[in-house]
């Protein structure tokens, strides 16, 4: 196989080294015929455009015959048309007009002749970086056995076995689901402990957080901290971060623990900060396990960012512009009031997320309660035009 793909690849090269020796013949023609003078050097230009011309429709009409869908060139074409390109030195920016493919596509074609195939769109062999399912599987391996390791260790660790695969990678490959069908040799020990979901059972048990940009006066992004409670749906933190470095995010999570207490668990995505050093160095004083979540899934980060989703469109687009940090300091801090103190919620079944965070009973009011109480307190919030109710303690 290999002795045919080089023979094939010389033909190639050979088939494009005449074009090339040709079409210098086909200029140095025209530039005699040119300085033939009178119409002789007009009519030269003439006839070898109608060549041109006859010989591109000739490949169009083999393409397409007569049906009007369009088809692949064949091998042969393809040569055909690297020839008629190579002869008549039409630059390969403009074998869209001339041929109707892509660049792209021609590119192809010409790195598939230097490896003796123009048959097919894919080479015969595959990619040798592709990363083989048994590595990702591996590198699965390591991670549900050392949650804490980031992707460079991970990368390290494979490193030692002789295998190259980058940090990025590891990444991408931990972003996508777990791959299935084990090896036969793999199901003769016990299989790994397939992650489950955390389900919060107190307040205080399981944390999310992520981290989402707004703009100051509507130009300038800046990193805002959400994390909530799972059980109660408090927010218990929501602060501006003066720079996007892992040193912001410890200090506001480190400030959260003081105010209400450290997490059991404490689920994020797979960002940069939540798996650097810096911050596996705050989890563990406090004794909070980290875990990683999946977009939509219980038990997952997707609450967190359905709490950043009211931040934006319910609370922040109210107002015209934030006018800088300390602006959206304050604006931020009357969100938590007003959504952990005033805003109710159906999964709570319309209690607040302080009042379920204390430890309260809620009970929801009877169908036939239609009095109002005489002990509504009432809220302003200026800067976004609220105006929020509750039951004064």
């Amino acid at each position: 196989m290999q002795v045919i793909q080089t023979a094939a690849a010389l033909m190639v090269r050979s088939m494009v080294l005449s074009a090339q020796l040709a079409g210098q013949q086909r200029l140095l023609w025209l530039q005699q015929s040119a300085a033939a003078g009178g119409d002789v050097g007009e009519v030269a230009r003439l006839r070898d455009e109608n060549r041109r011309l006859t010989s591109e429709l000739r490949l169009l009409k083999d393409r397409f015959g007569e049906a009007p869908v369009r088809k692949r060139y064949t091998p042969m074409q393809r040569l055909r048309v690297l020839w008629h390109m190579t002869y008549y030195g039409i630059p390969r920016s403009k074998v869209t007009e001339h041929f109707l493919i892509a660049r792209s596509t021609l590119y192809r074609w010409l790195h598939a002749a230097e490896r003796g195939n123009l048959g097919g769109k894919k080479a015969p062999t595959e990619s040798p970086r592709k990363t083989p399912v048994e590595l990702a599987r591996m590198i699965w391996g390591i991670f549900d056995a050392n949650p804490y390791v980031g992707r460079d260790r991970i990368a390290n660790t494979v490193w030692l076995l002789g295998v190259f695969v980058a940090a990025s990678t590891v990444r991408n490959i931990l972003l996508q689901p777990k791959p299935k069908n084990a090896p036969a040799t793999a199901k003769a020990g016990k299989a790994p402990a397939t992650p489950r979901a955390i389900v919060a059972r107190y307040p205080n048990h399981v944390w999310t957080v992520d981290r989402t940009r707004v703009l100051r006066w509507g130009i300038w992004p800046t990193w805002v901290l959400v994390a909530i409670d799972h059980f109660s749906r408090k927010v218990v933190a929501c602060c501006p971060l003066e720079g996007p470095n892992a040193g912001w995010v410890v200090g506001a999570m480190e400030e959260a623990f003081l105010r209400h207490g450290a997490p059991r668990y404490l689920i994020s995505d797979q960002e940069k900060v939540f798996l650097s050093d810096a911050f596996q160095e705050l989890l563990i004083p406090w004794d909070v396990k980290q875990r990683f979540g999946a977009v939509g899934q219980h038990g997952s980060i997707a609450v967190t960012e359905r709490v950043i989703l009211t931040l934006k469109y319910e609370w922040l687009k109210r107002v015209p512009v934030i006018r800088g940090l300390d602006h959206l300091s304050h604006l931020l801090q009357d969100f938590e009031i007003y959504y952990n103190e005033y805003r109710g919620h159906a999964t709570l079944g319309g209690a607040v997320p302080s009042l379920i965070h204390r430890g309260e009973q809620w009970t929801k009011p009877e169908k036939s309660a239609k009095a109002l109480p005489p002990n509504i307190e009432r809220r302003f919030f200026p800067d976004t035009q609220i105006i929020a109710y509750r039951l004064a303690a």
